[in-house]
């Protein structure tokens, strides 16, 4: 092959490229489509619910003076005669006997982490993994709100990422931390000092470490006699409790949420709802036990039989009543399309467009929610919905029955 044939073919070539180049500039920027792509999305149908919560309730009061070291977590059982609370004459000297026995569990772990009899059977590998498995683990607790979990799991990332340092030789040892923690120990017990007297509990049940002034006027036996403005005025916080009220117990798990909502057919005695408090993503299942209606709206009473922290932190509530709730592909209204007799919407791949069906499972104002299938006829998670009217000529042949009639014609 000569110079001259190889110059024309190399011309060719660049030509060829060129032009390919420049068609797919051209494409991107003139070809755009205006589409959104198919995303998995959650309705609940729900009622705004604002009530109260209404238990059997006890005062706990106390009329020495002092600052109070709570001992249990609002919501916890505590057994008649057992310590409620701790009375220290500052808040200085709780903090002096807390921190010394966080000082203590920190020298502990740390001569722990680089005691040769437990280092030595160590594996680097699943050192690291019990530091992975311990942040996954407090993600968990933070979404679920177990708050109470989270010093042990960070104590026990720490001893794992402290034993690993040890073993792979990043870190030569904890003598210098340890003899600190043990200076600091010795300046804080000047401060540290026993309680100067304790509350206890007078009888077995449930503590909770505030008072708001309904505790005696309150009762589960008279709920249905309290009116919309009751209702409000208790939601409000009208009242205050007595200057020495320390906490208040209950009898046990059971207890009433009354709460004013609009009119609803839904809502009839003995019916089975769930309850999901703004502050928490934890439903509750309760069952209605009366509803009054007060023209346009309806007082409605819940009975619920359990009992946690976020239940017991405030006297009122700011919820929601889920009834059904629908998860599936979220398709905007303006894309529906039908073609014959199915519904369904025009998507993109690449340069193809294709017509895929939908199985409508709820309707919004402004969408609607489409079954997620792994049917290819069938819309699909991710597809590229077109917003914009298409013509047939524009669309490709693609489902299974499409190219049956088109191959029949």
């Amino acid at each position: 092959m000569n110079s001259l044939t190889v110059k024309i073919l190399a011309a060719l070539v660049s030509i060829l490229m060129i032009t390919t180049i420049c068609t797919q500039v051209y494409y991107f920027v003139h070809d755009k489509h205006d589409t959104e792509e198919a995303v998995l999305a959650t309705v609940n149908e729900d009622i705004v619910f604002d009530g109260i919560i209404v238990r059997n309730e006890t005062l706990v009061t106390y009329n020495g003076t002092g600052v109070l070291d709570y001992k249990y977590a609002d919501g916890s059982k505590v057994s008649v005669n057992s310590t409620i609370a701790e009375v220290f004459p500052n808040e200085k000297a709780i903090y002096a006997r807390d921190r010394i026995a966080e000082i203590d569990a920190e020298i502990e772990q740390l001569e722990k982490a680089q005691d040769p009899a437990i280092t030595n059977y160590a594996e680097p590998d699943a050192l690291l993994d019990g530091v992975r498995g311990g942040y996954n683990e407090l993600l968990d607790v933070l979404e679920s709100r177990e708050l109470d979990r989270i010093p042990d799991i960070k104590s026990q990332i720490m001893l794992n990422s402290n034993m690993y340092g040890v073993i792979t030789g990043t870190e030569a040892g904890f003598d210098d931390a340890i003899s600190a923690l043990k200076a600091e120990k010795n300046k804080l017990k000047n401060s540290a000092s026993a309680p100067g007297d304790v509350i206890k509990a007078d009888k077995t049940g449930y503590f909770v470490s505030y008072a708001d002034g309904y505790e005696d006027t309150l009762k589960m036996s008279e709920v249905d006699k309290l009116g919309e403005a009751e209702i409000n005025s208790i939601i409000k916080g009208e009242k205050t409790p007595p200057p020495n009220a320390v906490g208040k117990t209950f009898d046990g798990y059971d207890c009433k949420i009354v709460g004013i909502v609009k009119s609803d057919p839904r809502i009839t005695e003995d019916a089975k709802v769930s309850l999901k408090l703004n502050s928490s993503r934890t439903p509750y299942e309760c069952t209605v036990d009366s509803v009054r209606n007060e023209g346009d709206k309806m007082i409605v009473v819940l009975d619920c039989d359990r009992v946690d922290q976020t239940l017991v932190d405030s006297r009122a509530i700011s919820a929601k009543l889920i009834f059904d709730e629908y998860q599936g592909i979220r398709v905007p209204r303006s894309a529906l399309r039908f073609r014959g007799d199915d519904k369904g919407v025009y998507v993109i791949l690449g340069k193809d467009i294709s017509f895929k069906k939908i199985n409508v499972i709820y309707e919004g104002d402004d969408f609607v929610l489409s079954e997620n299938t792994s049917d290819e006829e069938y819309l699909l998670l991710y597809d590229q919905i077109l917003l914009e009217v298409v013509s047939n000529k524009d669309v490709s042949v693609s489902s299974t029955a499409e190219r049956d009639a088109e191959s029949s014609e």
